[in-house]
């Protein structure tokens, strides 16, 4: 009887230790992860020696940028909850012994009974958690197309903000080069006068103006310098390269500009064009959920169960058990509230955001136009003269043209180019930020060769590269 007993007992255990180990392989175990112990910037350019397009290094810029990495890993969160919420909720079990301990032998006196060890088991489940389940299911997965939405307008801004530096460097480049060019005509200039002073040719004060104007162009080429300098380390960090890596850009062109009739169109189609504002539609519909699931919640909160018992008398028991939250004075009021002021909040937002794009667009296409056309108008201008220029300092090299005259004409054309470059990037400013505002591609940077001849004029034999005359 007794080994009976004692088989029984181990087949019991058996079977627990069994079911504890099934129970135990669905858990999640630990995985030390360590934290990396160096960068990962790139060590060479993206394209090897073949200068980078605005579309190739927008591409790098979403494919590499830490910043991104980091956001694309936060994600990840979003998608662990919303597979979290998607879980239905475990049901609860309880578990009570009582061992008596009056240690009543059936010779006393007062012995009243034979006492045994009483046990109660429960286990319950919260139907308002099953009842609510689905809309909470509903508003974390819209918590997740909102998180990857937002992911995708923070590509898009990636993606204006390398077209951005791109366009900056480029610009910034040519700028460089123009003023190196013209310091070094300056300069040459200057050794002129200093020489005709020194002969009693020109005065001191031709000569101390000359050098007031080489000490102004040097002081502007050290500022674009700084400039080009900046807008390199900007695009090499956008990139995700490293500081020493160089970045060859392909020429720059001047941007297209959308008709009318294209904008009106684009515009009509925004809402289903721009993630962020599929993100503030998706989080729309999340708290929309969350206010139904606040409005089921104002039910009692009911939770029904079975137990099983046994008291000290011997005496077992099946039974149910029913917990419920009395609406007396809280009754899910305060929730509801919120989550209505909240979806009332969020649907301004939304509106807001609409007639910004609306009201934006428009003021960045006039502003295109404007700058169009003072473009055009200045790129008229610039080959008449760069022509006075040219024959100006061919007169002046022949001692035929008074230098004061022909560095005055030099500095006119310089400011010129300036003015050109300026035009270019702030026209590309505004078509780089009107494409992200209505959700369209900006046309690619194509060079029109027939455009590409412009340059400085030559002083004493040395050929002076200048800034390509932008095509219309």
């Amino acid at each position: 009887m007794a080994a009976s007993r004692n088989h029984s007992s181990a087949l019991r255990c058996a079977r627990g230790l069994a079911w504890a180990a099934l129970w135990l392989s669905g858990c999640a175990t630990y995985h030390p992860l360590p934290l990396p112990t160096a960068g990962n910037l790139a060590t060479a350019a993206p394209g090897g020696v073949a200068p980078l397009d605005m579309n190739s290094a927008a591409t790098v810029a979403v494919l590499n940028n830490p910043d991104l990495n980091s956001a694309r890993a936060a994600l990840r969160v979003a998608q662990a909850q919303a597979f979290a919420a998607g879980l239905l909720p475990d049901p609860h079990f309880n578990f009570a012994a009582d061992h008596p301990n009056d240690h009543t032998k059936p010779t006393d006196r007062f012995h009243r009974y034979p006492e045994f060890n009483e046990y109660s088991l429960e286990l319950d489940v919260d139907l308002l958690a099953l009842l609510t389940h689905s809309d909470v299911k509903a508003s974390t997965r819209a918590d997740y197309q909102q998180a990857q939405l937002s992911l995708l307008w923070q590509e898009w801004q990636t993606v204006a903000q390398a077209r951005t530096l791109y366009v900056q460097q480029s610009i910034a480049t040519d700028r460089h080069a123009f003023l190196a060019s013209a310091a070094q005509i300056y300069a040459l200039a200057a050794q002129r006068s200093q020489r005709a002073q020194a002969a009693g040719n020109v005065t001191l004060e031709q000569t101390s103006a000359d050098l007031a104007v080489l000490q102004d162009v040097g002081s502007r080429l050290g500022d674009a310098e700084r400039g080009l300098l900046t807008a390199e380390q900007g695009l090499r960090s956008l990139l995700g390269v490293a500081p020493d890596v160089m970045l060859p850009l392909q020429p720059l062109s001047a941007p297209a500009i959308p008709a009318r009739a294209d904008v009106q169109a684009a515009l009509t189609q925004v809402a289903q064009r721009r993630p962020d504002l599929l993100a503030l539609q998706a989080g729309y519909r999340a708290e929309d959920a969350r206010l139904r699931s606040a409005l089921l919640s104002q039910f009692p909160d009911i939770s029904i169960g079975v137990t099983r018992a046994r008291d000290n008398g011997d005496i077992h028991s099946y039974g149910g058990v029913v917990n419920l939250t009395l609406p007396l004075f809280n009754r899910g009021r305060g929730p509801v509230a919120i989550e209505r002021a909240t979806r009332a909040q969020l649907r301004a937002d939304y509106q807001s955001r609409l007639d910004q794009a609306q009201g934006s667009a428009w003021q960045l296409w006039n502003e295109m136009q404007q700058l169009q056309l003072q473009l055009a108008d200045l790129q008229t201008q610039l080959p008449r003269l760069q022509q006075s220029v040219d024959e100006a300092q061919r007169a002046y090299n022949a001692a035929e043209f008074p230098g004061a005259s022909y560095l005055t004409l030099v500095g006119s054309y310089l400011a010129a180019q300036e003015l050109q470059d300026t035009l270019l990037q702030n026209l590309w400013s505004d078509s780089i930020a009107l494409s992200t505002l209505l959700g369209t591609q900006v046309m690619p940077a194509n060079v029109d060769q027939r455009d590409a001849g412009a340059r400085m004029p030559q002083q004493d034999g040395f050929d002076r590269e200048a800034v390509a005359i932008r095509p219309r």
